[in-house]
């Protein structure tokens, strides 16, 4: 009698452990192109096509322009960032066309470090938050947590 008691109770717990897990989802990144159809290029108000964007831990970015003309960077702080201080880059990628990164935690400094871009305002700081999580009872768009840009293609220069 005393071992029916204890496994429905452990079946209970079970249960009660399993639901609830259930009821928390990943999920899926969210891709965004950079300035939409207009793309990575002068002219394109950034601040306006962030808004109303919530970046995520493992979102993807993906930066459109012509080959040659503009490229991604990384720079390391706020000051080099509004500064446009190149030499403190933590990557660039080549200047082919369209480049990706995924967006992880924190402030993530992105700029065109070709020539003059980054001073004549070809740059944009983006945000991550934690990864997209939710419960199933809530809207999707509810996250938790804070996000730091990764390289997940384009090669580094």
């Amino acid at each position: 009698m005393k071992r029916t008691k204890m496994a429905n109770k452990n079946l209970c717990i079970f249960i009660l452990i399993a639901t609830i897990v259930a009821q928390v989802t990943w999920v899926r990144a969210e891709e965004f192109i950079v300035g939409d159809d207009k793309g990575w290029n002068f002219g394109v108000d950034y601040q306006a096509w962030m808004a109303g964007k919530d970046f995520h831990h493992s979102d993807t970015l993906i930066f459109r322009y012509e080959a040659g003309k503009h490229n991604v960077a990384k720079l390391t702080d706020q000051a080099a960032f509004d500064s446009c201080n190149l030499e403190k880059k933590e990557w660039t990628l080549k200047a082919c066309g369209g480049n990706t990164v995924y967006i992880g935690e924190g402030p993530n400094f992105l700029v065109s470090a070709m020539g003059e871009d980054c001073k004549n305002g070809l740059k944009i700081l983006v945000t991550g938050k934690g990864p997209r999580m939710r419960a199933l009872s809530e809207n999707p768009r509810k996250v938790l947590g804070s996000g730091r840009v990764e390289l997940i293609n384009g090669p580094v220069v």
